[in-house]
C-alpha cells in the first residue's frame, strides 16, 4: 500500500467534479472499461471525503 499526501477538501471535490465529467464523457463514448474504472476513483475519493471530520 502507497502512502499518499492528505488532500485538501477542495482537492477532492475538484477531482470528484472533474473525474466524473470524465466518466460521463467516456460513456458517451461507449468506452464503459475506462467509466466505470473512473466511478471507482470518484468512489475512493467521496469515501475519504466522507472520512473527514
Amino acid at each position: 500500500m502507497a502512502l499518499r499526501e492528505p488532500h485538501s477538501i477542495t482537492d477532492i471535490r475538484t477531482a470528484i467534479r472533474e473525474l466524473s465529467v470524465r466518466a460521463d464523457l467516456a460513456r458517451k463514448e461507449g468506452r464503459s472499461a475506462d467509466a466505470a474504472e473512473l466511478d471507482r476513483r470518484v468512489r475512493g475519493y467521496r469515501d475519504e471525503l466522507g472520512a473527514r471530520p
